[in-house]
């Protein structure tokens, strides 16, 4: 069975734009989408589908639309990461990311429906089978939702300097400094730790 995603950031679209581990370290950059059914997974795991839209996707995409549409995941990934990360550092983006992220949104067509279950509204995605990027047009909708929110602003970049994965800080005081406590908030204390007794040594 495949490896489970690390879903901490607290939103679909980070959590979608943390999916290239190590980023900044050439040596261990480890994509973790590196076919279209990793991609299914992450969505399945992320409740984008359901396993049921899974298993009629792969069966009805060929491989070179599964490769097709792995290609613009990729590209929409790298777009968001990078009009992410100089947005919450107070700065412009490049305007090229912004172009692949308007052009994306002029493609999208997120089929979408409300219905009415026991005693509230729903949204219904049941056509999201009908196209092999179907599932990334609702990632596409959540990241041009985050982009225009004030939650953007509480995006932070992870502290621990070998991971540096985005996630929406929703600490009482806005102080969360790790993605993850038990991942990368131990191992930086850890680090700090074995710092100070080697300096004292």
């Amino acid at each position: 069975m495949a490896e489970e995603f690390q879903l901490v950031a607290g939103h679909l679209a980070l959590d979608f734009a943390n999916t290239l581990d190590y980023r900044y370290d050439p040596d261990r950059r480890i994509d973790l989408l590196p076919t279209y059914e990793r991609f299914l997974a992450f969505c399945r795991q992320a409740g984008v589908i359901t396993n049921f839209q899974l298993r009629m996707l792969l069966e009805s995409t060929s491989t070179s639309d599964a490769q097709r549409t792995l290609n613009k995941v990729i590209e929409f990934r790298e777009a968001l990461y990078f009009l992410i990360f100089p947005a919450v550092a107070g700065r412009r983006p490049n305007d090229s990311y912004l172009r692949t992220l308007n052009s994306f949104l002029a493609d999208a067509r997120v089929p979408d429906r409300i219905n009415w279950r026991k005693s509230g509204f729903v949204r219904n995605h049941s056509g999201l089978v009908e196209a092999p990027a179907g599932p990334l047009w609702l990632i596409l909708d959540a990241s041009a939702a985050l982009l225009t929110s004030p939650d953007l602003h509480q995006v932070r970049e992870c502290n621990e300097k070998t991971c540096r994965w985005l996630f929406l800080d929703r600490s009482r005081n806005h102080s969360r400094r790790w993605c993850d406590m038990q991942l990368c908030g131990n191992r930086s204390k850890a680090e700090r730790f074995y710092a100070r007794t080697r300096d004292r040594v």
